[in-house]
């Protein structure tokens, strides 16, 4: 069989333009992926998901990398993407163009019932990369209403000359864990004002006569005593809540994953592993077993002028205890 020379010509012109995928070197056909840029691709993801279609996602690396609740699966798996999911307005945007990154929080209707999400993207070159999902379903109606819209810390720009450095607002985000973990609220860059939001319930700082003290649908009374401790405690603010020692059963909270700085909105987007193994700092050696389970949540830190005045903490995802948080090699005890 012979081949001609301007066949041989064609053929190797046609492997060259099939390998060549990728287009030449050109600085200035560089375009950074701003603010904008990461939220039209966030928005892109989540109407891919509404849609159940993975063919409408956004362009990924070809090394992509996804998890649900923890754990590793394709895009197109999982409960988000084979379930009918909706859209509301409860949107929180965490928006970091230095680091290519970008959170969500948000409620979603999924087989028409409400839950609480949180997405993670990382973007590279206009690419997603990483992709983290945690969902909650058990969603009940008395936490809707502080579900509803965002508190305006969490939607407003901070003025330009009033924004703090990235450090400081990473520093402060940690400062909640290093508290928690050091059982002295003092430890904490904690506004008197600081207002804690867990999974759609406010938990700290209520005004008399007080309200919730954990998220739970359940409002305490005042007709037994425990009730009336559980209001006081409610009404105290975040410095003295971690300072009563109620916290010491967290036996400690790592990795914190201090991912996704705001400057733009004064935001830090976490997403903490809380480790809890059965022991309590501070307990009798032969007190009975505590809680043995791990924790996995985004809690989203509102900084103004260096100090905590909000925090937006949902889903919670509970692991069994030892296993970690889907991305970090060891993590889990």
């Amino acid at each position: 069989m012979r081949i001609s020379y301007t066949g041989l010509i064609f053929a190797v012109i046609s492997i060259n333009l099939a390998v060549a995928r990728e287009p030449e070197w050109n600085p200035a056909a560089i375009k950074e992926c701003d603010r904008g840029c990461l939220i039209s691709i966030m928005d892109g993801y989540m109407n891919a998901i509404f849609q159940r279609n993975p063919g409408a996602v956004p362009a990924m690396t070809p090394d992509v990398r996804m998890t649900e609740n923890t754990g590793t699966m394709d895009v197109g798996e999982g409960l988000l993407w084979r379930s009918k999911v909706e859209p509301t307005d409860f949107k929180i945007y965490v928006v970091d163009p230095v680091a290519g990154q970008i959170a969500l929080q948000t409620r979603l209707k999924v087989g028409g019932q409400n839950a609480l999400a949180a997405i993670r993207l990382k973007v590279d070159r206009g690419k997603i990369q990483e992709i983290e999902q945690l969902y909650d379903r058990d969603i009940h109606e008395a936490a809707i209403p502080l579900l509803t819209k965002p508190v305006p810390l969490l939607t407003t720009d901070v003025p330009p000359q009033e924004r703090m450095s990235r450090d400081i607002l990473i520093r402060a985000a940690n400062s909640y864990f290093d508290a928690l973990e050091g059982d002295s609220g003092k430890i904490g860059a904690f506004s008197d004002k600081c207002v804690r939001h867990e999974n759609g319930y406010r938990t700290v700082n209520n005004p008399p006569p007080g309200g919730r003290m954990m998220p739970a649908p359940e409002m305490p009374t005042a007709d037994t005593e425990q009730g009336r401790e559980a209001l006081k405690f409610s009404m105290l603010t975040c410095e003295q809540q971690i300072d009563t020692k109620i916290f010491s059963y967290m036996k400690r909270i790592r990795p914190r994953r201090a991912l996704v700085v705001d400057e733009q909105k004064g935001l830090v987007a976490t997403f903490p592993l809380f480790v809890h193994d059965g022991t309590r700092r501070g307990a009798a050696p032969d007190a009975p077993p505590g809680m043995i389970l791990n924790l996995v949540t985004m809690e989203t830190f509102a900084i103004r002028n260096g100090l905590i005045h909000h925090v937006e903490a949902f889903p919670f995802v509970t692991l069994p205890y030892g296993l970690g948080d889907g991305w970090t090699m060891g993590s889990g005890r």
